[in-house]
């Protein structure tokens, strides 16, 4: 019997653990071969279901460089498209040479991964598939050094 009960108060742990860490609604991440995000593929689209909502999300993109970036500072352009056609097009920066912009040091001194986020507060009233695309203009050559691009949208913590 107590083992039932540990094992019925295991499961319920895991269930609430497990519930209230659905804070993160999309994660993707994108691989670059040879850690070379190249021109010919320089436009990077992300799709995700939405239920309508009234509640705020944040949008995040991270950048992970290996190595010294080709670049110093990474342009973009973020666009978002509703399920009903609706576009939205914000212009980015990613300054990779600049010891104050927010990064995560890799595995190695070599490694190192930018976040940026995109929009702190960002609402999805439509119900339907939401297009996001990520489309760097930084220069016309390939971009080496950027092993991969993840994008992660994830609840807003409401203040009560």
């Amino acid at each position: 019997m107590k083992k039932i009960a540990l094992f019925l108060s295991l499961i319920l742990i895991v269930f609430l653990f497990v519930n209230c860490s659905k804070k993160v609604v999309f994660d993707e991440k994108v691989f670059f071969p040879d850690a070379n995000w190249t021109f010919e593929n320089k436009a990077i689209t992300f799709e995700t279901l939405f239920t309508g909502s009234d509640k705020p999300f944040s949008i995040i993109l991270e950048l992970d460089l290996i190595g010294t970036s080709n670049v110093d500072k990474f342009y973009a352009t973020f666009s978002i498209f509703s399920p009903s056609g609706g576009e939205t097009v914000k212009s980015i920066l990613f300054n990779l040479n600049n010891p104050q912009e927010p990064y995560i040091q890799g595995g190695s001194p070599n490694e190192k991964t930018y976040r940026l986020i995109v929009y702190p507060k960002k609402y999805f009233p439509e119900s339907g598939t939401y297009t996001f695309i990520v489309d760097q203009y930084s220069n016309k050559a390939d971009n080496y050094g950027i092993r991969a691009l993840r994008m992660y949208v994830e609840k807003v913590k409401e203040n009560k």
